[in-house]
């Protein structure tokens, strides 16, 4: 496992309700929330070395053009604190999410015992350093075969990135409107040598489809909600044979300290062939338990 550099990058999780307390610190410059469903706190040391590394420094959220209610901006990511939301459900957090698992038709022994599977905690964790390889510093990022789209964009911009890898995959700005060159000026748009590996990730369209869009998101993330409640519709009509979406998970337990938990619900919402309804439901109900404990 990897040294702490400074006393500053050791932290004593606190335990959600319901969960076994951990003991022992836990080397991550934040405390990962959704590690606390785990059991016992040895799976915990021996498993998450990643999340939490990522500095997230620019103000993406307050700058001009950003939003959160109206049409979605060139800087709509999750990137530094947002205000909290008021809790509205008077269940504690873990309590809350079997509630979710219920409601998605899952066999509660099989997903109880997968929050505590440290292997689930290893997936997670992957995606987060294969994201932080790839560049991906916040939420949504989006690679559409191997171009990178940051932020929840209006629609339309999507859609011609999917049709331009559709029509033979530019290998140059020429190949975009004037629209994609001007977020490829700002640092939203970018052609790049690597698209991510989507092996095990859950996947809505063929596998083998010409084209993937492959989103790494965090179910907290408001820009998130933004992106689902706006364009996912749009996307999931485009999908069958030659576009597929698959989901990474990022989760930036920095500002969003349960999207790691709403990260490993779903990944076991997945092991019953339910990630998909899981996914739609945990964006549906972000403020019921966003600030849940």
């Amino acid at each position: 496992m990897t040294e702490p550099k400074s006393l500053e990058d050791i932290v004593e999780p606190e335990p959600l309700q319901g969960a076994t307390q951990t003991s022992g610190p836990v080397y991550v410059k934040d405390p990962p929330a959704w590690s606390y469903f785990l059991t016992p706190a040895a799976l915990i040391l021996g498993s998450i070395v990643i999340a939490g590394t990522i500095w997230w420094t620019r103000d993406d959220s307050s700058g001009p053009g950003s939003t959160l209610d109206g049409a979605p901006a060139a800087d709509a990511i999750s990137s530094v604190p947002t205000a909290s939301p008021a809790a509205s459900a008077p269940a504690g957090l873990l309590d809350t999410m079997k509630n979710y698992a219920r409601q998605t038709g899952l066999n509660e022994a099989a997903f109880s015992q997968c929050l505590g599977d440290s292997a689930n905690v290893a997936e997670l964790n992957g995606d987060l350093q294969e994201g932080k390889d790839l560049g991906v510093t916040g939420t949504p990022t989006f690679f559409v075969n191997n171009k990178m789209l940051v932020g929840a964009q209006p629609t339309a911009i999507l859609e011609e990135i999917i049709q331009a890898e559709l029509k033979g995959s530019p290998t140059t700005l020429e190949g975009y409107s004037a629209a994609v060159r001007e977020l490829a000026a700002a640092g939203r748009f970018s052609i790049v040598a690597k698209k991510p590996d989507i092996t095990g990730a859950a996947i809505e369209g063929n596998p083998g489809a010409k084209v993937v869009v492959a989103e790494y998101s965090d179910f907290q993330c408001p820009f998130c909600k933004q992106w689902t409640d706006t364009s996912l519709k749009a996307v999931r009509a485009k999908l069958g044979n030659d576009v597929a979406l698959a989901f990474l998970h990022f989760p930036i337990v920095q500002i969003h300290p349960n999207a790691g938990n709403a990260s490993l619900v779903a990944i076991c919402a997945g092991k019953q062939g339910k990630f998909w309804p899981m996914h739609d439901l945990l964006f549906a109900r972000q403020t019921e338990w966003a600030a849940l404990k």
